[in-house]
């Protein structure tokens, strides 16, 4: 019983398809059907220019972000056969992010029995037909009052990725121990508030916003290393 309520819980991580942006923004993009708790890409043989497009991003990523690389986003299969030409968003960790990363945490992303859920982990991610630009993430909602800071909200709650939903937010610096902190401008993705340091068009239609930190939720390391029932 114990199992198949934490295999439940799992299932409910992912959300059905839906449009990139929560309410009240506008749809920009769609998210592919997930099976389970797994994002499932198209697997069709890419066209030449397709190839070439995926290659180029696989490459960028390979010499800029190669921890983040060939530990996650590698891990999401077909995904660079799955960058078409469309616009698409991906949340790169930097090098020093991974390594940072705990030693018992890196040994559970690379233990193949984890597979799964290391998938799921990487598919937060990526947005697989959507440029949601940095500008966009920033974009303030004068219709309704400021914060507490004075400073007028932003018009979207968060972003739908490959694995789910991730709440977006303004960043904070300064206080004490977490008190006293004011709103300064930044932009933060997920529960771990993963600000975006820097951003970078790259291919046709995608765009890559570096994070200091994963985005993926911290409910999903405790899903490691649990005991699987085969078919699901």
């Amino acid at each position: 019983m114990m199992i198949l309520s934490k295999l439940l819980i799992v299932a409910s991580m992912a959300l059905p398809a839906a449009q990139a942006f929560t309410s009240p923004a506008a749809p920009v993009a769609r998210v592919y059907q997930r099976e389970n708790t797994l994002t499932v890409l198209s697997a069709e043989t890419p066209t030449t220019e397709d190839a070439k497009e995926g290659q180029a991003i696989r490459e960028f990523l390979q010499e800029n972000y190669p921890l983040f690389e060939s530990t996650i986003f590698s891990q999401i299969p077909n995904v660079y056969a799955s960058l078409k030409n469309e616009p698409f968003t991906i949340f790169c960790a930097s090098d020093a992010v991974m390594v940072d990363i705990d030693q018992k945490r890196k040994l559970q992303i690379s233990d193949p029995r984890n597979v799964e859920i290391t998938e799921k982990l990487a598919s937060y991610h990526f947005i697989p037909t959507g440029k949601v630009t940095r500008e966009r993430l920033q974009r303030e909602d004068w219709s309704v009052p400021k914060t507490a800071d004075g400073v007028a909200a932003l018009s979207i709650g968060g972003v739908l990725t490959a694995g789910g939903e991730l709440r977006v937010g303004r960043s904070k610096s300064g206080g004490f121990m977490g008190f006293g902190a004011k709103e300064d401008g930044g932009v933060v993705i997920g529960n771990n508030d993963a600000k975006i340091v820097k951003s970078v068009n790259v291919g046709k239609e995608g765009i890559i916003h570096e994070v200091d930190a994963l985005v993926a939720p911290d409910l999903i390391w405790r899903y490691f290393d649990q005991l699987r029932i085969p078919g699901f």
